[in-house]
C-alpha cells in the first residue's frame, strides 16, 4: 500500500514543484489533467490528503457526521477515499484545512433572495471561489 501511495504522491507533487517554479504552463496543465493516469493520481491523493486530515482532527468533524450515523474512520473508507464519490461539504472543510487554502462558496438554490456564500475556514481570506448548485460545483474566475 505504501508504494501505491508514494506512486499517487510523485504524480501530484512533480506537476506542483513545477507550478511553484513557474516552469508549468496552462497547456501542460490541460494535458496533465486530460490524462486519466495523471488526473486520477493527483485527485486520489488529494483525496487520501483530506482523510488523513479528517481523521487527525476527529473531534473537529465528527459531529458533522451524526446525521450519517458514521464513525470518521468509516466516513473517510466510504465516503472519502473512493474515487466515484461525489465530494460533499465535510470533504472540502477537510481538505481547505488540510491544504491551507481558503475558499467561498456561493450557493444558488431554487429560492428568492440573494445568494448565499460560505468561507471556509472560518475568518480566512479565501483564494478559491466556487458555485455550489444543488448536486454540483464549478470554480469560479475573478474576470
Amino acid at each position: 500500500q505504501a508504494d501505491a501511495i508514494e506512486m499517487f504522491y510523485d504524480e501530484c507533487i512533480t506537476p506542483l514543484d513545477e507550478m511553484i517554479a513557474g516552469t508549468y504552463t496552462a497547456d501542460k496543465l490541460m494535458s496533465t489533467f486530460g490524462e486519466y493516469q495523471y488526473s486520477n493520481a493527483i485527485v486520489f491523493f488529494m483525496r487520501l490528503v483530506c482523510s488523513c486530515c479528517l481523521q487527525t482532527e476527529e473531534e473537529e468533524f465528527a459531529p458533522f457526521l451524526m446525521g450519517e450515523g458514521l464513525t470518521v474512520k468509516q466516513f473517510v473508507t466510504t465516503e472519502v477515499e473512493p474515487l466515484d464519490k461525489e465530494v460533499e461539504h465535510v470533504q472540502i472543510m477537510g481538505l481547505c484545512k488540510a491544504m491551507n487554502v481558503g475558499i467561498q462558496i456561493e450557493t444558488l438554490d431554487r429560492s428568492d433572495g440573494p445568494v448565499n456564500h460560505h468561507i471556509f475556514p472560518d475568518g480566512c481570506q479565501p483564494q478559491v471561489f466556487m458555485l455550489y448548485r444543488p448536486g454540483h460545483y464549478d470554480l469560479l474566475y475573478k474576470s
